[in-house]
């Protein structure tokens, strides 16, 4: 009973950090999500380190890098696209050159494991800023994505937790079932169609919202069960503490990290 009292209050103040930083301002949603990437990276390396696995203290400099020319929109105004492409292969590349100088016998694992990081959190973490200036009220569009992921999630372990008996994959993640899976997809699919008559302000027919809760539905597991393959591995429960009930930041994020480039492409297709 104290677990669920304290995951619940847990997932509450998430939440509400979440949609308010949405809402707010876009700055503010540049800076909630820098910190969210911040701590996703140092639970990261942490679990790196249980694996004798050292990344650079130069990794983190890239990331900021890439965090911060991926997302800030206003440099998108100033420089030509090339020149911020560029800038970021720049960046990608000069792991490389400092991985040649470490004195490391796992240099190129670690360089491996610091391209993943930038792939797998910092570039979705980025992208979060692009979808309010991208689409009109693109500010409901993501909030609308958050939506969708946290009632797969909440759905799965509702109806897995009540019915599920035949393991998903139970390698890799021994509590998720295909009933949980089946059932969620539904419901969310369902939701899904009646969320523009709630967002009335948005230009998505129910139809094509379909579409993009299918994305989060199918591409939201998946992402799920990387990062569980991810913790399997490195033989830990959760990534992180910080969220007391719910682990740390990549353990929130897990599904949405995988999710969003998808999802960003599906709605630059139908909205473009």
């Amino acid at each position: 009973m104290k677990n669920l009292l304290q995951r619940s209050l847990t997932g509450i103040a998430f939440v509400a950090l979440v949609v308010f930083s949405i809402l707010l301002s876009n700055m503010v949603l540049f800076n909630v999500f820098l910190v969210f990437m911040c701590i996703g990276l140092y639970e990261y390396v942490s679990l790196l380190k249980l694996k004798q696995i050292n990344i650079s203290y130069y990794f983190y400099v890239v990331a900021l890098g890439v965090y911060f020319i991926v997302s800030y929109n206003d440099l998108w105004t100033v420089f030509r696209p090339e020149v911020l492409i560029f800038s970021i292969l720049i960046l990608l590349m000069s792991l490389f050159f400092v991985e040649l100088f470490r004195k490391e016998s796992q240099s190129f694992e670690i360089l491996a494991y610091s391209i993943l990081a930038i792939l797998w959190i910092v570039f979705p973490m980025a992208l979060v800023n692009k979808i309010p200036v991208l689409f009109y009220n693109g500010k409901y569009i993501l909030l609308i994505l958050f939506i969708l992921i946290w009632l797969s999630d909440t759905f799965a372990y509702c109806i897995g937790s009540l019915i599920g008996k035949h393991r998903l994959l139970e390698r890799i993640s021994p509590k998720k079932t295909w009933e949980g899976s089946i059932g969620s997809a539904v419901l969310t699919l369902v939701a899904a169609y009646f969320i523009p008559v709630v967002f009335s302000s948005i230009s998505m027919e129910s139809i094509q919202m379909l579409g993009l809760a299918l994305i989060v539905v199918l591409v939201g597991t998946m992402g799920d069960l990387v990062e569980s393959q991810f913790k399997r591995c490195l033989e830990v429960k959760d990534s992180g503490y910080i969220l007391p009930g719910h682990g740390g930041i990549l353990d929130r994020f897990d599904s949405f990290l995988v999710m969003l480039p998808f999802a960003l492409l599906y709605l630059m297709v139908i909205l473009k």
